[in-house]
């Protein structure tokens, strides 16, 4: 069976399939037809679409607490990541299909237990660095403030060194970003929404976390003496 009229606006031509089985004596059979020529939508390709999605290897975006090591309580630290949408390109049912994976949602843990403003961070918005410029950051830019650390020779990473000065080891950061799937048929501008979403989860390297402590001192950052 042929299609003898086009297919209307949204569906796409599907070839009829054909098959040709291997005989007792190792020689191919005639071609036998299993399937007439179609027409098909985007519906009829949301199954193969979700089931590429759910297995489609997405490269975890690089997560960044701006801000040089030791890390000092009481100021507020930019994070960011450059997560970008990624594509996938695959045949179903015959058509070729672009499968997108879309960065909708991150979520930081700033492994800080001991703050009264919690420890986790969930946005829309990847954040973005500060520059040379900028205002100082705030509680308005994605980030972090550590105020407080752990008690020292209570809490693991926690301690005191000769100095007196209070520090936290191994503070490591870490960003779940959740994935939304779309997909269109190579070609065409129109995507179609896939249900369910997916997460890579992206760690920053430890750093140390310690407090700044206020010491009177008589020159000024010249070297000048002031007292």
């Amino acid at each position: 069976m042929e299609i003898t009229t086009p297919c209307e606006d949204g569906e796409y031509a599907l070839d009829a399939l054909w098959v040709q089985r291997v005989q007792d004596d190792g020689t191919y059979g005639d071609a036998e037809q299993l399937s007439d020529d179609q027409c098909i939508t985007p519906a009829d390709i949301a199954r193969q679409a979700l089931r590429e999605f759910k297995t489609m290897k997405i490269q975890a975006p690089e997560a960044t607490v701006q801000g040089n090591p030791p890390m000092v309580v009481n100021v507020h630290y930019p994070a960011y990541t450059s997560a970008a949408p990624q594509d996938r390109t695959v045949t179903l049912l015959g058509v070729p299909v672009v499968i997108r994976a879309e960065p909708t949602e991150f979520t930081w843990d700033f492994d800080d237990p001991y703050s009264s403003g919690g420890s986790t961070l969930t946005t829309t918005s990847p954040g973005r660095p500060w520059h040379q410029g900028d205002p100082t950051p705030d509680d308005s830019w994605v980030g972090h403030t550590y105020s407080q650390l752990g008690t020292p020779g209570e809490d693991a990473g926690t301690g005191v060194d000769d100095k007196g000065n209070v520090y936290r080891t191994g503070v490591a950061v870490s960003l779940t970003t959740t994935w939304q799937g779309r997909f269109r048929v190579q070609g065409t501008s129109d995507w179609t929404d896939i249900p369910g979403t997916i997460t890579t989860t992206s760690t920053t390297e430890p750093t140390t976390v310690t407090e700044a402590r206020t010491r009177l001192v008589c020159e000024d950052l010249a070297g000048s003496a002031v007292c």
